[in-house]
């Protein structure tokens, strides 16, 4: 982002984030003859750095902190491609499906976002973060798409608990910023009726 005039921010650049952490609920149904259906909701956290300078030399504040979290729910459809079992012990399933998903997200730090939350563009240098601003801007900015998905995976039911280890790849506009979807590794712990 580049924003031109003197004692303004010119330049914002996040630093990227990795390794975020999530916690989730599902509901998997498989008493339905054909398919079965998977009901997930995720929220997931990550905090990220950035950095900004002026256009006046020596006026850079690099590796800031801050957090960006994501509401996401997926609504699946699977059918067993095949199935086996260890007598006694163990049941496994290979399913493959498909489905649609729906994401809100708080948008990344932006010129407007600082502007904002800090009293104005001639605040950027001097201003406080003004908490109350911060919250409204978050809600009101907030990032919301739809998407669809597939996937694949295994699920192991051993007595009551039931296991799914699966492969996602979400296809969805501005969930991820800047791309156009995203793949995730999936592992699954429940108990099974």
């Amino acid at each position: 982002l580049t924003v031109d005039g003197v004692g303004k921010v010119a330049n914002i650049t996040h630093h990227g984030f990795d390794n975020g952490f999530g916690i989730g609920g599902y509901l998997y149904i498989d008493a339905i003859p054909m398919v079965d259906v998977d009901i997930e909701a995720i929220m997931l956290l990550s905090p990220y750095e950035f950095s900004f300078s002026n256009q006046i030399p020596g006026s850079a504040i690099n590796n800031q902190k801050f957090g960006w979290a994501d509401f996401s729910g997926y609504f699946t459809l699977q059918k067993k491609l095949f199935k086996f079992s260890i007598p006694l012990l163990a049941k496994t399933k290979l399913s493959a499906g498909a489905g649609v998903n729906v994401h809100s997200s708080i948008p990344m730090i932006s010129q407007d976002m600082m502007a904002s939350v800090m009293g104005g563009e001639d605040n950027l240098a001097s201003g406080s973060l003004d908490t109350d601003e911060l919250i409204t801007y978050l809600k009101d900015n907030k990032v919301s798409d739809t998407g669809f998905h597939i996937q694949t995976g295994l699920q192991f039911k051993i007595l009551m608990l039931d296991s799914f280890l699966y492969y996602r790849q979400v296809f969805a506009d501005n969930v991820i910023p800047d791309a156009k979807g995203f793949g995730s590794l999936n592992l699954r712990l429940g108990m099974g009726f």
